[in-house]
């Protein structure tokens, strides 16, 4: 039996070029597990032969990444080798998740981002920022204002960014609209609760040579009065589990 981890990535093969070089996709030596476990057994049609094996992940392993450019697969393979000289393969895919992260109780301040502009002073205060795929990331959107602001729509946004290699992606996961339609003034402090699910298929957090995952909670106040949004954002880091 052998499990074996390909890691793939793309490469510039003009780097003079920019952006515009030739892309070609590149797998890095694949990292295999062997154990031999039926030796010398004589194999009939009357009676089947059954042995079980257990493979231990290596800790410093990546986990399974099925992006858009990130690729990282895992495949288990079983091999017979007959005294006649053939041999029989037989392989499947298999996912290898990432633990769930225990963290110790960390201080509202810790778990808070602040942003200031001319108009509004935003916060971003969250329960967790540490959450396994089909979970949720709850807190509180906070504004201050400096003046009177028309707010088209308040929400919060899931962003994600591969890397692999010299190729690139981002995108937004998920959405949701705290309110719309108000007007925001100096009077008083403005505090939007938020849950916000995370996809249950999810990449996972991932960084090494060639592949990177990142992903990013951002809150944003948009306005008639200023083009650019009022927004605040922070890193988050999402596992994947059984």
């Amino acid at each position: 039996m052998e499990l074996t981890c390909t890691e793939q990535w793309w490469e510039n093969q003009n780097p003079g070029a920019g952006e515009q070089g030739k892309l070609e996709i590149r797998s890095g030596q694949s990292q295999r597990l062997v154990q031999s476990f039926i030796g010398e057994t004589e194999v009939t049609s009357d009676e089947p032969v059954v042995r079980y094996v257990r493979f231990q992940i290596p800790k410093e392993a990546q986990p399974t990444v099925q992006g858009s450019v990130a690729q990282v697969s895992w495949e288990i393979t079983g091999r017979l080798e007959l005294d006649s000289g053939d041999t029989l393969t037989k392989s499947l895919e298999v996912t290898v998740v990432t633990s769930p992260v225990v963290q110790a109780r960390r201080s509202p301040a810790a778990l808070t981002e602040h942003a200031t502009f001319q108009h509004c002073t935003l916060a971003l205060i969250l329960v967790n920022d540490v959450v396994g795929s089909g979970g949720y990331l709850e807190g509180e959107v906070r504004a201050q204002m400096t003046g009177t602001d028309q707010a088209k729509d308040i929400r919060v946004e899931l962003h994600s960014a591969e890397s692999s290699g010299d190729r690139k992606a981002d995108s937004v996961r998920e959405r949701i609209s705290l309110e719309s339609g108000v007007q925001l003034t100096e009077d008083r402090p403005y505090v939007w609760s938020f849950s916000l699910p995370v996809p249950s298929r999810s990449l996972p957090t991932v960084k090494s040579e060639h592949t990177t995952v990142s992903w990013r909670l951002k809150a944003v106040v948009d306005t008639t009065e200023s083009a650019d949004a009022y927004h605040v954002e922070r890193e988050v880091r999402i596992f994947t589990s059984i």
